[in-house]
């Protein structure tokens, strides 16, 4: 796979890999492996959030903000 890359992203890739004794493609890598993992923990959020309102797992706004100032007006 190939892409490309805008000039300032570029430089910015090479400046961070030589902060980090490393190559700019070793530093695209890893940013793409990042954020293809974060991309994937939150469409898997999402999801459980989706499976919880469909079984009925959730509360009101009144709810929510009653737990919050019983838990802090109790301390």
């Amino acid at each position: 796979m190939a892409i490309q890359l805008t000039a300032e992203l570029e430089e910015d890739l090479q400046h961070l890999a030589a902060q980090s004794n490393t190559t700019a493609d070793d530093v695209a890598q890893r940013a793409l492996e990042d954020f293809v993992a974060y991309r994937r923990e939150l469409n898997e959020a999402v999801q459980r959030g989706d499976e919880d309102i469909a079984a009925g797992r959730v509360l009101t706004n009144e709810e929510v903000f009653a737990r919050i100032e019983a838990r802090f007006m109790s301390e």
